[in-house]
């Protein structure tokens, strides 16, 4: 039974895995069936010693397979989607709730409240438009007057924002990301004496961003950020 949950337990993972990478909350209708079905395919025979395995992995590639071919339609045919995950439902137009929307999706005021809460709105006067999505959240837009300030409100031209490139993690060196930032372990050695950290093993996080450096050794709170 150990050998099978953990059997079991891994085709689901992969199973899951192809769908993509969505969380629960993002699921569509036809993707949650499927999560729903697989969980129920898996406890059969998992529990079952008597039901063969191949009872519950092939239902799980059908699934999948199933779900293969909705995803190509969905993303092919613009109806086809309409009908099968639903379209965004307005829920506040211009500051306004719309009624008929909320009772004919189940949405009660609380749940609206909810959603604005967590949008950071607490007051539905600064709120201009609220849309239901086909995945089930509900998206809060602030009216132009009560939004945040932004630097092109104020025509104010600022650097653009890039990722990190991590050059060690944990101790280990990321040879690709050290290449991609045109250094050499010669040189990231050199830099780790100069900043004080030693050596790569006692590093927890080193990463360049825009030419400055962001280090932090093991075992300590010393935040380290220099020029490169």
């Amino acid at each position: 039974m150990f050998v099978r949950s953990v059997v079991l337990y891994l085709v689901a993972v992969v199973a899951l895995r192809l769908m993509g990478k969505r969380q629960v909350g993002q699921l569509q209708p036809f993707e949650l069936v499927v999560v729903i079905m697989i969980a129920e395919l898996a406890a059969t025979p998992m529990s079952s010693v008597g039901v063969p395995l191949l009872w519950g992995i092939l239902p799980m590639a059908a699934l999948i397979m199933c779900h293969g071919v909705i995803t190509f339609l969905d993303m092919r045919f613009p109806s086809f989607a309409k009908l099968l995950s639903g379209e965004p439902t307005v829920l506040i137009r211009d500051g306004a709730i719309c009624e008929e929307a909320l009772r004919r999706t189940g949405v009660s005021l609380p749940d609206l409240m909810e959603a604005m809460r967590l949008a950071g709105e607490m007051d539905i006067a600064r709120v201009g438009t609220a849309v239901l999505e086909p995945s089930g959240q509900i998206s809060v837009f602030p009216r132009a007057e009560s939004r945040p300030l932004t630097p092109g409100d104020i025509q104010c031209r600022v650097r653009e924002d890039q990722l990190p490139l991590p050059l060690i993690l944990d101790g280990e060196i990321h040879a690709e990301n050290l290449a991609h930032a045109g250094l050499s372990e010669a040189r990231l050695r050199a830099l780790l004496v100069e900043m004080g950290l030693g050596s790569a093993a006692q590093v927890l996080l080193l990463s360049l961003n825009q030419g400055r450096l962001h280090a932090q050794g093991k075992g300590s709170q010393t935040v380290i950020d220099r020029a490169l």
